[in-house]
């Protein structure tokens, strides 16, 4: 079972949350979209991925903005593993697939889907068409595009997506140590997700990740997929 943490800004917690379990981390390279307090400069992004990179931990490059150009711009500068579409505004296509695979090669392309009803099954359908994983999500933001809502959505829905889809599926919305287990047992995915509840708010939009509950949230996805035998 992948457990996907998101959104690190600093190195200290970007170590410690792989030292708790974490699989894939996810993080805001700077760019011209996001809430400014959880961009992360490129020359930070290169050393926390170095990091990850060396322990076999796959990293991934949040992108918040509409730019292709800029994204692909981005992520041949902080060569992550995965670039992870997760904005409303723009979503991905197979042209911006094509050109990100040309243009890195090796890279993999992650596509939110907002689950707001059924019909995100049929987006879900056609994005799996050109993209290497999905990961879907509960709610909508000016500032964090699809996600980081702290909310859960109807998991029937996803587990649908997972019926029906031919590539991994991350599910993420309101994910924590709390209910992370039974989404699991419900839904049967590829990987969890978690933000909001792995997480410490301030004021201004500043955070930092809270250890204990990235540990406890790591090994619980683990015990349940170790009892369904997944």
């Amino acid at each position: 079972m992948i457990k996907q943490i998101y959104s690190l800004i600093t190195y200290e917690e970007s170590v410690k949350t792989m030292d708790a379990g974490a699989d894939h981390i996810g993080l805001v390279p700077m760019q011209n979209g996001g809430v400014p307090a959880h961009r992360v400069e490129h020359e930070l992004v290169d050393k926390i991925f170095d990091e990850a990179k060396r322990r076999g931990i796959k990293t991934v490059a949040i992108m918040l903005n509409k730019e292709t150009e800029e994204m692909i711009e981005i992520a041949k500068r902080v060569k992550p593993d995965i670039v992870h579409i997760a904005g409303m505004e723009y979503t991905a296509d197979a042209e911006f697939a094509k050109e990100l695979k040309e243009a890195c090669p090796g890279v993999e392309l992650m596509q939110a889907v907002l689950v707001d009803g059924p019909e995100a099954i049929d987006r879900a359908i056609e994005y799996a068409k050109f993209s290497d994983y999905l990961l879907t999500d509960s709610g909508l933001a000016a500032d964090t595009g699809i996600g980081a809502s702290g909310e859960t959505h109807d998991w029937a829905i996803d587990a649908e997506i997972v019926r029906r889809v031919d590539i991994p599926v991350i599910i993420a919305g309101g994910l924590g140590a709390e209910n992370v287990e039974e989404c699991i047992r419900q839904i049967k995915p590829f990987g969890v997700d978690s933000l909001s509840k792995t997480s410490i708010k301030y004021d201004g939009g500043h955070m930092e990740k809270d250890i204990e509950q990235v540990k406890l949230f790591c090994d619980r996805a683990d015990k349940a997929a170790a009892e369904i035998g997944l």
